[in-house]
């Protein structure tokens, strides 16, 4: 089936071309991070598979309307090769959801969990968490924590919960960018959820500071905001328009709020690690007080990592 490039967010046909890049450049810069943080045995591996994945050009469309900008063709990491070095903080949007649930108890589902600490934060307030991922040494890392991680996707639900099963809340954190339909998967959603069920979504934003890390780059983003990693760049109006259309009702859209501190802080050990020069103090310094001047320089990058979207189940869901 050809991809269609009508906006899979608010569904406008006003999409235009917005970027076009090599497999050479993505590969490349998949290259230039693996050396800078030493991840020189599987290296080779990576650029064998991202190579083997790619075509040898990657087209980004972006939607006139309502910002989201999408891949074309939607290449996506499977199971087997998704990256097994892949971090997983802690994030900000992890706690935000938290206050934003209250005080349990709620059955909560995570899809793409990974190891598991908002399921642990979520069942020491109180919650009931269950979560889903495709990685099967990201289960076995969450399952380590002794919270509930079930190995698979969306489809894979019905052979892992029981038929009855229905949850209070549903969460997204780092994962519409990776999916390839997002309507869809609403859809397949719906039997799973209560009524006046919420959801909770986040996404890295379109401001956030890491986009000044040009070392990192690939073409106008950074390396792993194309494809196979990531198939589509979210907007706050896009996360909106995706889940009004769904039959959702809004309640928050927002950005990570911007810390002076960390944002200067990540950009200059970044650079200080891919110029090596992380283990000279001065240099290190010289390279986190450069950040500051850029980040004053460049207002449009001076925000956090992620959006953040919280809705609750309308009618029109359910």
């Amino acid at each position: 089936m050809p991809e269609t490039r009508s906006c899979a967010a608010c569904g406008a046909g006003a999409t235009v071309l917005h970027e076009r890049i090599t497999r050479e450049a993505i590969v490349d810069a998949w290259r230039r991070e693996d050396e800078a943080v030493g991840a020189t045995d599987i290296a080779s591996k990576r650029q064998a598979m991202l190579i083997e994945a790619l075509p040898p050009e990657v087209l980004f469309y972006g939607c006139a309307e309502c910002g989201l900008q999408m891949a074309f063709p939607r290449v996506r990491w499977s199971s087997a090769t998704y990256p097994s070095d892949q971090s997983y903080p802690v994030r900000w949007e992890f706690l935000r959801a938290l206050d934003d649930l209250g005080r349990g108890p709620l059955n909560v589902l995570e899809l793409g969990c990974g190891i598991g600490q908002f399921l642990a934060l979520a069942n020491a307030r109180g919650h009931c968490a269950v979560g889903l991922d495709f990685s099967v040494d990201a289960v076995a890392a969450a399952r380590s924590r002794g919270v509930t991680a079930l190995c698979g996707g969306l489809d894979d639900l019905p052979r892992l919960v029981a038929a009855d099963a229905q949850f209070d809340a549903v969460a997204l954190f780092q994962l519409i960018e990776h999916v390839e339909n997002p309507a869809e998967m609403l859809a397949g959603l719906r039997r799973w959820l209560r009524p006046d069920a919420r959801i909770f979504i986040s996404c890295p934003g379109p401001r956030r500071f890491t986009r000044l890390i040009d070392d990192q780059q690939a073409g106008v983003s950074d390396f792993w905001d194309y494809p196979p990693h990531h198939v589509a760049r979210w907007t706050l109006p896009a996360l909106r328009a995706l889940l009004e259309r769904a039959g959702w009702l809004v309640m928050t859209a927002v950005e990570e709020p911007f810390s002076w501190v960390a944002a200067a802080s990540h950009i200059g050990i970044a650079r200080a690690i891919y110029r090596k020069r992380f283990a000279h103090p001065v240099a290190r310094r010289a390279y986190i007080a450069s950040a500051f001047l850029r980040l004053a320089l460049q207002p449009g990058r001076r925000a956090g990592m992620s959006l953040y979207i919280t809705a609750r189940r309308g009618a029109a869901s359910r």
